[in-house]
């Protein structure tokens, strides 16, 4: 379980990678970057959600499993088609500062969800590279793939769809992390 943000935004729909002649260059505004990512990344044929306001995307968990159901190659290649469109926005990664600020947020919301009768493990906040990161927790040896797959493991998933995104309000996750990412992209900001 892992929500994902990622700077990105834009507006107007263009071209794949192979006709950027067309296209106009990258933007500097995170979220006509990030609406233009996401819009290139459906007409390849991933369901991405739109950003928000600040062109930051905060995955659900009903985004992460339309996502997952993509075929991991198709959604490497809809990423390498639209990737450009981010190249205009700071993509540093976050700093160690950031990190263990991040993991805060995180053990609150692992702190409401065990309230809530949740079994996870330690939190984990991770730069997954190209100004992307990821929020989750450890993976309990407990809670394997056969878990998962089982009936008390598919039971435990709908409990956690729905409780879930109320912890993620309760703690202001969204919130948290945007003001996290939003603070340390400002002192790491090359430009």
């Amino acid at each position: 379980m892992a929500a994902t943000a990622c700077p990105a935004a834009s507006f107007a729909a263009v071209g794949t990678r192979g006709d950027t002649a067309e296209a106009p260059p990258p933007s500097t505004d995170p979220y006509v970057a990030s609406l233009r990512y996401a819009e290139c990344m459906r007409r390849h044929g991933v369901p991405h959600p739109d950003p928000d306001k600040h062109g930051d995307f905060n995955l659900t968990p009903a985004d992460e499993k339309r996502l997952s159901a993509v075929d991991p190659a198709r959604r490497k290649a809809a990423d390498k088609a639209c990737f450009h469109h981010l190249q205009g926005l700071n993509l540093a990664p976050l700093s160690p500062h950031a990190i263990a600020l991040a993991t805060r947020v995180v053990a609150d919301l692992g702190a409401c969800l065990r309230a809530h009768g949740h079994e996870v493990g330690a939190p984990q906040v991770r730069n997954l590279g190209r100004g992307r990161a990821s929020f989750g927790f450890a993976q309990l040896p407990t809670q394997d793939r056969d878990y998962w797959q089982s009936r008390a493991g598919r039971a435990e998933a709908r409990r956690l769809q729905r409780d879930q995104p109320v912890c993620e309000k309760r703690v202001k996750m969204a919130a948290r992390l945007n003001k996290i990412i939003a603070d340390d992209r400002k002192v790491t900001d090359p430009r």
